[in-house]
């Protein structure tokens, strides 16, 4: 029996054909114009505007402090950032969070451009318009074209608002990847019958069958079905549960998994609007300062594979733009273990950084100007083309649309 971290290359190569098999016939590849339309589409009498661009926004899920990464001190942290992707693009490294120092919230302002002051983990939505909902009502685009990919557990709202005249029908699908992954291990550790979390296979298929018996259970919001997933968002999926089962480099981060959760989404079903939640970062709560540093590593490979997966594809080359920000950053007390913790308010808190790559971007530069985070929504709704209701945010000018 293969092992968790012996898995061979006979069998990698089985899974894989097994997994283009399963897509293929599953999933077709055919233009989104010849899906039927979803039971939540508007009614239009033409077909729906699609926008020509693509945007994708990064977040540092958890918080990072200035001087733990984009500080020249820093930079050891970030090497691909630093060195590879800024000078492709534009770094502003005077960002500023305000508001309510908690992940719901920082992250509901990335995508509401409004400050929010809702529970802190996520048992209420945004209470305005997200970029999603917007992109989707004015484009009378399908489910599909937004996602919220978050490792966070309490992300399950982020897709959309509590106001009438938005919500469910125009919100974005939102899978939460790593809560699928610890239900399973869960499970395979909960009896002696089980595999136990060395058989990567047997993981594996348990999860394509979770997948099957219905995925509220780990707070997804996915509005292209009822509780059980169509075939095709299902084929999407269980693709990329073999492809990081079954990767060389052995993947074994709830981020990875989101990493490769996203780029099948992408592969098949080209989104115009994604936010990509990586989530290991927030370790630093359990005091651990190399884990936090680890984690930070982790996250600016991520987002480099991610960039570099955008220039594979054709629906993305040359079309997208990507904002790269921390939701929020964290205490300062650098002597100390102010790491750990975002709860003082201090100025290390609201600190954070931006960095824009791709389409509409100058290469190669940067700004002092100070801007918000809650500036990110408007400049996506600038980007792709659909009004922005009255906000505290401002479109980021230095940028191309």
């Amino acid at each position: 029996m293969n092992r968790l971290f012996q898995t061979g290359a006979n069998r990698r190569d089985v899974l894989r054909t097994l997994a283009a098999c399963m897509a293929d016939w599953w999933l077709p590849r055919r233009a989104m114009a010849q899906r039927p339309p979803s039971r939540f589409a508007l009614r239009r009498t033409g077909p729906p505007a699609r926008p020509e661009r693509r945007v994708i926004v990064v977040t540092f899920g958890g918080g990072v402090r200035y001087e733990d990464t984009l500080a020249p001190e820093g930079w050891i942290n970030i090497p691909h950032l630093a060195t590879e992707l800024v000078p492709q693009g534009l770094v502003y490294p005077m960002a500023r969070y305000e508001g309510l120092t908690g992940h719901f919230n920082s992250t509901g302002a990335l995508v509401t451009g409004c400050r929010q002051n809702v529970d802190a983990y996520g048992s209420e939505a945004p209470v305005t318009p997200t970029i999603f909902e917007l992109l989707r009502k004015e484009h009378g685009l399908p489910p599909e074209e937004a996602w919220v990919i978050a490792t966070n557990k309490s992300f399950g709202l982020m897709g959309g608002s509590k106001l009438r005249d938005f919500g469910d029908p125009f919100s974005a699908n939102v899978i939460l990847p790593k809560q699928l992954l610890i239900e399973t291990i869960k499970s395979a550790v909960s009896t002696n019958a089980g595999p136990g979390v060395e058989d990567r296979q047997a993981l594996a298929e348990q999860m394509m069958m979770a997948l099957d018996e219905g995925y509220e259970g780990f707070g997804w919001r996915v509005f292209e079905s009822g509780r059980a997933l169509g075939k095709d968002l299902k084929a999407t999926l269980a693709k990329s549960l073999l492809d990081y089962f079954n990767d060389p480099t052995v993947p074994t981060s709830g981020d990875e998994l989101t990493f490769f959760m996203t780029k099948e989404i992408m592969n098949r079903l080209a989104p115009s609007l994604l936010v990509v939640n990586f989530w290991d970062i927030d370790i630093a709560h359990y005091g651990a300062y190399s884990l936090y540093l680890e984690a930070i590593r982790r996250t600016d490979r991520l987002v480099h594979e991610l960039w570099q997966h955008v220039q594979s594809l054709p629906a993305y080359r040359d079309r997208t733009t990507l904002l790269v920000v921390p939701e929020l950053g964290r205490d300062s007390d650098v002597a100390g273990n102010g790491f750990a913790n975002h709860r003082s308010g201090d100025d290390s808190c609201r600190r954070v950084w931006l960095v824009a790559l791709g389409a509409g971007v100058p290469k190669g530069a940067g700004t002092e100007r100070p801007i918000h985070t809650f500036d990110v929504a408007p400049t996506v709704a600038r980007i792709l083309g659909f009004k922005m209701p009255e906000c505290e945010g401002k479109p980021l000018g230095e940028l191309a649309f």
